[in-house]
C-alpha cells in the first residue's frame, strides 16, 4: 500500500514553515493518482505559502507498480543509495501482502535510482514497454557519437521520454535542464538490443541501471 507522512518544511527563502504531505512509498495500483503527481513532480514540490517560493522537497521514495511487477526506489544521496540496495536485497522493497512470494521469481523489474529525473526516466522506458539496460546502452553510443559529431553541443546526461505521437527521444540535458533532443529509433533499439545480448543477459540483474553500469559492464565483459 501507499504511505503518507506529514512533514515540516522550512522555506528557503523567508523562513517560514508550513507541512508538507510526502509519500515514502507510492502503489500505482491502490492509489492510480499518485502516478500522474510522480511523473509531474508534484509529489516532490511545493509552494510556500508566505511568500510564494517553489521549493523542491527531496526524499526517499518507493515507486510499486504491483500490476506491471515494477519497483524503482528513489533514493537521493549515497546513504540512501546504500540503504535502498540493501532493502531490496533483504527483500524489504514491498510488504509481503502487495509482494506475494520472492519478487525476481515473479518477474520483477526492481531498480534503483539517485534522482527524480532518473525516476521518471525510468517509468517512461517501462510504460514505452522498453527494455531501460538497452536503452542506457542506446544512450552511450549516441551519446559518444554526438560528442564526435558535435563537440559544441555540450551536455551531461541523456534521459529518454517520448514525445506526444509516442516516438521515443533523448533529450540533452545541461544542469538539469532540456536544451535539444534527437529521436531513438526503434529499429537502433533493436539492433542494440541484439547487439548486446549476451552481456545484457550476463550484467543485467544490477538494480542501478544507468550509462554507468554500461561503461563497467563493457568493461568488465572485455576483461573477462
Amino acid at each position: 500500500m501507499s504511505e503518507r507522512e506529514i512533514q515540516r518544511i522550512k522555506c528557503p527563502k523567508c523562513g517560514a514553515e508550513h507541512d508538507f504531505e510526502i509519500w515514502p512509498r507510492v502503489n500505482t495500483d491502490l492509489d492510480p493518482i499518485l502516478k500522474d503527481k510522480v511523473k509531474s513532480g508534484e509529489l516532490f514540490r511545493t509552494v510556500c505559502p508566505s511568500c510564494g517560493q517553489p521549493i523542491d522537497v527531496v526524499y526517499p521514495c518507493l515507486y510499486h507498480e504491483m500490476e506491471n511487477r515494477i519497483m524503482i526506489y528513489y533514493a537521493p544521496g549515497e546513504k540512501a543509495m546504500q540503504d535502498a540496495l540493501a532493502a531490496f536485497d533483504e527483500g524489504l522493497g514491498a510488504t509481503e501482502k502487495e509482494r506475494g512470494l520472492d519478487a525476481a521469481k515473479k518477474g520483477y523489474r526492481n531498480r534503483v535510482v539517485g534522482s527524480l529525473y532518473d525516476l521518471q526516466e525510468k517509468i517512461a522506458i517501462f510504460e514505452a514497454g522498453l527494455d531501460d539496460r538497452i536503452v542506457e546502452i542506446c544512450k552511450v553510443m549516441i551519446g559518444s557519437e554526438l560528442q564526435e559529431s558535435r563537440p559544441d553541443a555540450v551536455f551531461d546526461d541523456l534521459l529518454f521520454y517520448q514525445d506526444k505521437g509516442g516516438e521515443g527521444r533523448l533529450a540533452l540535458m545541461r544542469e538539469g535542464n532540456a536544451f535539444a533532443s534527437i529521436s531513438l529509433p526503434g529499429d537502433i533499439y533493436k539492433e542494440v538490443g541484439e547487439r548486446f545480448k549476451a552481456l545484457i543477459d550476463r550484467y543485467g540483474d544490477a538494480k542501478v541501471i544507468d550509462m554507468q553500469w554500461v561503461l563497467t559492464s563493457v568493461n568488465r565483459a572485455g576483461n573477462e
